[in-house]
C-alpha cells in the first residue's frame, strides 16, 4: 500500500502562477491523498475544479482522498458554487 500524502492549502489561490495544490497531486497520483482544507478563507472555482477532478480521479483510481478540515465557510463556498455541501465529506 502506498502512503499517505498530505497537504495543505493556503489561504487563497496563487495569482501568479500554478497552485501549490496542482504540482502537489501531479506527484501523489497513484498514492492517497489527505488535502487540509481548514486555513481556506475563500473557494474559488478553479480551486474548486482541481479538487472536484481529483476527488474523481482517485476515486476511479480507486486511491483513498480525503478533504480534512472543513470549515463552515468552506462549505457555503461550495453552496455558492452550486456543489453540495458534504461533497468531500468522504473516507479516505
Amino acid at each position: 500500500m502506498s502512503d499517505m500524502h498530505r497537504h495543505v492549502m493556503e489561504r487563497s489561490r496563487a495569482r501568479n502562477g500554478e497552485d501549490p495544490i496542482v504540482p502537489f497531486l501531479l506527484g501523489a497520483r497513484q498514492s492517497p491523498v489527505e488535502i487540509s482544507v481548514e486555513a481556506v478563507e475563500r473557494l474559488d472555482t478553479h480551486r474548486l475544479q482541481i479538487l472536484l477532478v481529483a476527488q474523481k480521479q482517485w476515486e476511479t483510481d480507486g486511491k483513498g482522498f480525503a478533504i480534512k478540515g472543513v470549515s463552515q465557510q468552506f462549505r457555503e463556498g461550495l453552496e455558492l458554487l452550486g456543489v453540495e455541501p458534504h461533497q468531500f465529506d468522504k473516507d479516505v
